[in-house]
């Protein structure tokens, strides 16, 4: 018989490409293979840059020690004028640190020069500040500071503001009530109308201090009335020579000050958060609260004045069983969120209105919901009020639907949940703003809202930053700066750039030390989940952003093995700005497009890691594809 020949099959391999492009940020809600292909399961240290791809983080540097013994509690960049201020290119912070208080000069290079404005500081934990009337005012949660740009003083009885409380009186009483009581001063004052023959005046409360001689003067001169005597008990002032009678007939010309301490002042000086609230959408009053001790009780001050809280001034927010814990603004609101909890609604909506020629703030309870957990976690970014929940960050939303009004609350976290709720201490989580992203730090790692970028079901793009050992954080202008508790200030690098604008290589280091930064791919089946696959080592290539020096390490992963290293590879470009002539790359454009040539046979699904530990390089990525081919059925 004629011998049977075979003959080979010439049809070629089933190829694939795939592309990952568009990246975005980190999704940790799900596994790993079922994650959008523009995210990665495992990025840190990188941000997007502004157009969206991502790019190692700025570095920070420490331009302040106060000393490992003391903790920076307060960072407060001062907005006046400052007393013999010798440059305009110094920047001015006043910082609360151990017990001190310090004026502290930030030159735009080099470490900064301090001067100590206060000293003997109690403590509550984390100190606030705000600014009104060109002052800055300090809540440190035992004390109520105010600093002018000369002096640094404790808002006291002789700070404070020194209410009228009646006016229109006769010696004998009478009259009308006007202001009321200050918490923070036992100072007030009364006016009476003198009839030119009566001594003894009886004032519109008894009890009063009686280690004060009340003071007396008359009202349209300011000339001193001698007190001959007075009778705290009763309440009465009795002078030596009666005071005359006004020109004006039934005119107040008598004023007298006199004390009468009250333990409301420790409401005030207890509180540990602050908003600036007001009618018609001003901001010209301060509302307080977070006082342990009145957990659901916040106060407000007189009008465009921090040092006057009238004891009238205060509403009880729901139960008292459950504290205040953030403020933050919303369409014309103030809203007030209370600690988390399942008996009543957690936010509490103040709005604004006049009754009578008189201020009034309304309160109207919200959604029910997750309430807050961390004091310091509220922020706006751009016009989303934003805190941290026991179940991640939320978003307090009000819509109108024909004239309806429609409050909802979303979760702005999905894809970071996971891992952030996980974290030990939610409790002692801080935050800030800036550059359009909102900074959540905690436990030395920070999670960052990108605000910049478009919202996806409902949430925003996330990204994961280490060695962040931030105690307390301030935006300044385009800076972030953070205290710690091993009393260094430390800036973000993001100053460190060239004539044009762009970010050099000593702006990549923490401190001196290299920032570890990864970029993960999803662990990706192709599409086919029983197919095996081998990547040729020709046809797969990455799309690196090109930086003076850019070194990075390529690892892969298949589904039944760990991440294995493969090379180190390089997107350096030329700039005469930086030359190292051990590795220097005649390349002068921004990208780099480089062959991986790697092969790998017999996968179902692989991962990529990019990943840089150099010090002062830079690190980004904007494209990658895969090339594969058919490797058959898998059996097992």
């Amino acid at each position: 018989m004629p011998k049977q020949i075979s003959v080979p099959s010439f049809s070629s391999v089933a190829t694939g490409r795939k592309n990952y492009r568009r990246f975005r940020g980190v999704d940790y809600s799900t596994d790993e293979t079922q994650i959008d292909d523009s995210r990665s399961p495992r990025a840190i240290n990188v941000i997007a840059d502004e157009g969206g791809f991502p790019e190692r983080r700025w570095g920070w540097r420490t331009v302040f020690n106060f000393g490992e013994s003391v903790t920076v509690s307060g960072i407060f960049p001062f907005e006046g004028e400052i007393e013999a201020q010798s440059d305009t290119e110094t920047r001015y912070f006043v910082v609360h640190a151990g017990d001190k208080l310090y004026l502290v000069a930030m030159p735009e290079s080099g470490m900064g020069s301090k001067k100590e404005l206060l000293s003997g500081l109690k403590n509550g934990g984390r100190s606030q500040g705000f600014y009104m009337n060109g002052k800055l005012f300090i809540l440190t949660g035992a004390e109520y500071i105010v600093f002018d740009g000369k002096d640094a003083k404790r808002v006291s009885d002789d700070t404070a503001y020194v209410p009228l409380t009646s006016y229109q009186r006769k010696p004998t009483g009478g009259g009308e009530s006007y202001e009321s009581i200050n918490m923070l001063c036992k100072y007030r004052k009364n006016r009476f109308v003198g009839d030119g023959s009566t001594k003894t005046y009886q004032l519109d409360v008894s009890g009063i201090d009686a280690d004060f001689k009340p003071e007396a003067s008359y009202y349209i001169t300011g000339d001193k009335i001698a007190v001959e005597s007075f009778d705290a008990a009763k309440g009465t002032v009795t002078f030596a020579t009666a005071p005359t009678a006004p020109e004006n007939a039934g005119t107040s010309n008598v004023e007298i000050k006199f004390a009468k301490t009250t333990e409301d002042r420790k409401k005030i000086l207890g509180c540990t958060i602050f908003a600036l609230f007001g009618a018609d959408g001003s901001s010209n009053r301060v509302f307080v609260s977070g006082n342990s001790k009145f957990a659901a009780t916040e106060w407000f001050s007189g009008l465009n004045d921090p040092t006057y809280f009238p004891d009238n001034n205060y509403s009880v927010v729901g139960s008292s069983d459950f504290p205040i814990m953030c403020y933050v603004k919303a369409q014309g609101e103030l809203l007030i969120i209370k600690q988390d909890n399942r008996q009543e609604g957690t936010i509490w909506h103040h709005a604004s209105t006049i009754v009578s020629e008189t201020a009034a703030f309304p309160l109207k309870e919200g959604v029910p919901g997750y309430g807050a957990i961390a004091r310091y976690s509220a922020a706006n970014l751009n016009d989303d009020p934003l805190y941290l929940s026991p179940r991640g960050v939320y978003a307090p939303t009000t819509t109108y639907n024909n004239n309806i009004v429609v409050r909802q609350l979303y979760c702005r976290s999905r894809r970071v949940n996971p891992k952030l709720t996980k974290e030990t201490g939610l409790e002692d989580a801080i935050c800030a703003v800036w550059r359009g992203w909102y900074v959540l730090a905690l436990n030395g790692v920070a999670y960052i809202a990108d605000g910049t970028q478009n919202r996806e079901d409902q949430g925003y793009e996330w990204y994961y930053w280490t060695n962040i050992p931030a105690h307390v954080m301030q935006a300044d202008k385009q800076t972030l700066y953070f205290g710690t508790k091993d009393g260094r200030i430390c800036k973000f690098n993001d100053d460190m750039v060239n004539e044009a604008n762009q970010t050099i290589r000593q702006a990549y280091n923490d401190d001196g030390a290299a920032i570890h930064a990864e970029w993960t791919t999803k662990l990706d089946t192709m599409g086919t989940l029983s197919q095996l696959k081998t990547m040729p080592k020709r046809g797969s290539s990455v799309h690196m952003k090109s930086y003076a020096k850019s070194a990075f390490d390529v690892y892969i992963r298949t589904e039944n093995s760990a991440a294995r290293f493969y090379k180190t590879m390089y997107a350096d470009q030329f700039t005469f700005d930086d030359i190292d002539f051990k590795r220097i790359s005649f390349v002068s454009s921004e990208n780099a497009i480089l062959p991986l040539m790697i092969k790998l046979k017999k996968w179902k699904a692989i991962q990529f890691a990019f990943v840089s530990d150099a010090v002062n390089e830079g690190f980004g990525i904007y494209e990658m594809e895969v090339k594969w081919e058919d490797a058959g059925e898998a059996k097992k």
